[in-house]
């Protein structure tokens, strides 16, 4: 019986212990023949178990085995540190086992081994305790990878008496200043709030600054000095406690930094800094004021009530501070919290400030800005007549806003092969656009471009094929031939194989791919009937659908311009691109272009003239809210909680039959349960930009179907910035959706999108008001993630009063009822924008502000009311 046999049997046997005797007795070669064997059995023994699990119970035995017969010490710590060699529990104990096979080894390979061992080290690994007892026998440097300081952390936190077990450690001087800069030591360390535990490691640490073994000023500097490397609150939360443990008698060494923790700083750490910075009386006025401002300017109410705090005692205690509280109280003018804002107009008028903080007075909302204005005429304050009043405040929608490049700017058409080629290699990989074979290749479409510039090069070659196949030039047709073939079923495959086509003459026949939905089906017929005609005679000499503007219309002059090439040519339009054409063309079209249309003589011309004319498409859309086959939230006071299944938005498209079969198809009901499987919804809204209705009734369903993890996302929704009109309940319906997305970075880009509609006079305020109110009633989204986002719209100057009307119709509650997360400050965002005559027709408005309490919410209704 061979080595490699028995030391097996002992392995599926779960014998460690007698594996590691016996790995003791073999020869040279013997430990090598079973070290080749080792890493096979491993592979045959995770295919016997879960992936997670490893090698299950067979780990130890495997573990010594390979620390027996392994012969470098490279590939001994390679092994030892495995994924799949960790116990059925996720963890191995056998340090000794394998510390005993190891110091029969010489001494200068167990360095070695030390060295490696410790430095792949990841998290709490099973082999941190024999990797530490080798640095501390061969009395190296640990390594500096975070690893080693991880489990250093995690096994003194085991120990009883932790303050011994450090004051022992010969590691503890090298180890201790890497602990507040290594990655994870703040998950094991985030339960420790104990000074008196000697069971933690703060309570360790505390008793040795006590025994003077750890210098407190020392340790203090090395917490300060994480503070300012930055993290998140559960990042530094151990070395916040740690610096409230070790009570610093002095700590004006530290005060320069705290001041700069202020501004960004997660919360707790702010409150440390502001605890040390308040109890210091030796600040400078300049020191003073930067507090103050960094304060003020954070969002947290709490610590900007501590600031105001602070600014009023020092004040007080201080008349030389009044620059540097005016300064201060100028930012708190424009802090979003209506009660710190009245506090900062009541401290201005105690402390006799007025006139100096008069030019930020715009700030304030309306109320407490006419009260500041009375207190000025009080005061009897003559000057200069830019200083007799505050500024002027624009109202909301009378300044022009300014609308973000939310698409990208229009690319150049193709014009040459070499640029076809080009283009086709900036939309895929080029590292597989090499020379190819004659066989398919697979090239994956890149990630990283812009999908609404991909549309647009998806366009622009369309286009350059037509022009090239029209010229006859059979060169640039075999410069075609570069390109290679895209795998699958997508627009830019087709137009890869179109490339071909061209290159070799031949003529395609395939059918359209049955799992095109939505408007993927007219995306997809367009390229279909294009490659099917590019080698065939009839060929048109231009598309009529490519788009003149990024938002995917075209400019009916160009339009007509390219039927008329069309009909002198002698050809007709291909089908499904005269059908984008009309769907691409803007709602408002000038009497001229419709005159020049009605002289068209071909039968596509006068379909586009009968369109241009008025005839054109023109779908009506209602959302509704289905739950259990029956329609909920009809109007207000619906019942407000469904007793099954929560209800669900559907769109209803109604529009009158054309004849053409593409665009009929889109005006229908959509799939009630989303498609899931479209490719370009993306592109969506530049198929249709004219219809955004149609485009928003296609995507409702994914956005809301299986909790909408199916949804398209933000990218999908940037196209509705280019729409020119006709954005309705559907569109308010899917803006709302992705604005509640849990991801900030997910609703920026729809921010945007609604600042640009609003910049143009066609945002849908009274639906998205409408919707917005029902959508949280029916807790689909979350009002405290919204807000937020029309705050920043109201700031840069949008009129959003009938969103906050729209919405409150929906959301004010019932006596008794809680109110939903974000109502007050919705009703504030109303404050700073409302209409004053507009009110009182809000339902239930002034019945809430006539309700006992002192909330924010009834205080901030008080308010509202108050401006009629």
């Amino acid at each position: 019986m061979s080595a490699w046999t028995d030391i097996r049997d002992l392995i599926d046997r779960h014998d460690a212990d007698s594996v590691a005797a016996r790995v003791a007795t073999l020869t040279a070669d013997e430990r090598r023949e079973v070290a080749k064997q080792l890493p096979g059995r491993l592979k045959e023994l995770r295919q016997l178990h879960d992936s997670w699990r490893g090698a299950g119970d067979h780990a130890e035995a495997l573990r010594a085995a390979g620390a027996g017969t392994i012969e470098s010490a490279s590939s001994v710590a390679s092994w030892l540190t495995r994924r799949g060699l960790i116990g059925a529990r996720e963890r191995v104990a056998d340090s000794g086992r394998l510390l005993a096979l190891v110091r029969r080894r010489d001494p200068a390979w167990q360095v070695t081994l030390a060295q490696e061992l410790a430095g792949r080290l990841r998290g709490r690994d099973s082999s941190y305790e024999l990797a530490a007892v080798l640095i501390r026998d061969t009395g190296i440097d640990p390594p500096d990878g975070d690893g080693f300081v991880t489990g250093w952390v995690a096994a003194c936190a085991q120990e009883r008496d932790v303050a011994a077990v450090l004051d022992a450690d010969p590691l503890l001087d090298v180890l201790l200043p890497r602990v507040f800069r290594a990655q994870g030591v703040a998950e094991i360390l985030q339960w420790e709030n104990d000074p008196a535990n000697s069971m933690s490691l703060l309570g360790g640490l505390c008793r040795l600054v006590e025994r003077g073994r750890l210098d407190r000023q020392a340790l203090l500097g090395e917490c300060v000095a994480r503070f300012l490397r930055g993290g998140t609150a559960l990042e530094l939360r151990f070395f916040v406690r740690l610096h409230h443990a070790l009570q610093p008698a002095s700590n004006e060494a530290f005060l320069p930094d705290y001041l700069c923790l202020l501004p960004v700083a997660p919360g707790p750490v702010v409150e440390l800094a502001l605890e040390h910075l308040r109890g210091h009386d030796g600040l400078s006025a300049a020191d003073l004021g930067q507090a103050w401002q960094a304060l003020l300017f954070r969002q947290e109410k709490k610590l900007a009530r501590a600031a105001l705090g602070w600014l009023d005692r020092s004040a007080r205690l201080s008349p030389s501070h009044r620059e540097e509280a005016a300064a201060a109280l100028m930012t708190a003018f424009a802090h979003p919290a209506y009660e710190l804002q009245d506090r900062a107009v009541r401290l201005a008028r105690r402390h006799g400030l007025v006139e100096a903080v008069s030019s930020a007075a715009h700030e304030l909302p309306p109320d407490l800005r006419r009260e500041f204005t009375a207190a000025i005429t009080e005061l009897g304050i003559d000057g200069d007549e830019e200083n007799e009043s505050p500024p002027a405040v624009t109202a909301p929608g009378d300044a022009p806003l300014h609308s973000p490049a939310v698409l990208p700017p229009m690319p150049p058409p193709l014009t040459t092969p070499g640029e076809i080629v080009a283009t086709i290699e900036r939309l895929t990989d080029p590292r597989d656009l090499n020379p190819m074979p004659e066989e398919w290749w697979l090239l994956p479409r890149r990630a990283d471009i812009d999908p609404a510039l991909e549309w647009l090069l998806v366009e622009h070659l369309m286009a350059a094929l037509v022009a090239v196949a029209r010229s006859g030039d059979e060169t640039a047709r075999a410069e075609l031939g570069r390109v290679g073939r895209l795998g699958g079923d997508s627009p830019l495959a087709w137009i890869t194989s179109a490339c071909r086509d061209l290159a070799t003459g031949h003529v395609p026949e395939f059918a359209m791919p049955s799992s095109a939905v939505g408007l993927d089906r007219l995306i997809m017929h367009r390229v279909a009937e294009l490659r099917r005609r590019l080698t065939r005679p009839g060929l048109p000499p231009v598309l009529l659908a490519t788009p003149t503007r990024p938002s995917g219309h075209v400019d009916p002059a160009v339009l007509l311009t390219r039927l008329e090439a069309t009909e002198a040519a002698g050809a007709e339009p291909l089908p499904a691109d005269l059908q984008q054409a009309l769907l691409r063309l803007p709602l408002h079209i000038d009497p001229a272009d419709a005159e020049r249309a009605a002289g068209l003589g071909s039968e596509a011309g006068r379909v586009v003239a009968a369109w241009m004319a008025g005839d054109g498409l023109r779908a009506a859309s209602t959302v509704r809210y289905m739950s259990d086959g029956r329609e909920q939230l009809a109007d207000p006071s619906s019942p407000r909680r469904p007793t099954f299944t929560p209800p669900a938005p559907w769109a209803d498209l109604a529009a009158a039959p054309t004849g053409l079969d593409l665009i009929d198809g889109l005006f229908h009901e959509p799939q009630r349960h989303g498609y899931s499987r479209s490719r370009f919804a993306a592109w969506w809204a530049c198929v249709a930009p004219s219809h955004p209705e149609v485009v928003a009734a296609h995507l409702m369903p994914d956005f809301f179907f299986n909790g909408g993890l199916a949804s398209p996302g933000a990218v999908a929704l940037r196209g509705l910035a280019g729409a020119d009109g006709g954005l309705g309940p559907a569109c308010a319906v899917v803006l709302l959706a992705q604005l509640g997305h849990d991801d900030p970075e997910e609703r920026g880009p729809v921010a945007d999108v609604l600042l640009a509609l609003a910049a143009r006079g066609v945002l849908p305020a009274a639906e998205l008001g409408e919707q917005l109110g029902r959508l949280v009633w029916i807790e689909k989204v979350t009002l405290s993630r919204i807000v937020p986002v029309l705050q920043e719209l109201d700031r840069l100057g949008a009129d959003l009063w009938p969103v906050v009307a729209g919405a409150l119709a929906w959301l004010i509650p019932d006596e008794g009822e809680r109110p939903a997360a974000g109502l007050a400050d919705l009703i504030a965002l109303g404050v700073r924008g409302a209409h004053p005559d507009a009110v009182a027709a809000v339902p239930g408005l002034a019945e809430l502000a006539a309700r006992k309490g002192s909330s924010r919410m009834i205080k901030e209704a008080r308010r509202l009311v108050a401006m009629r």
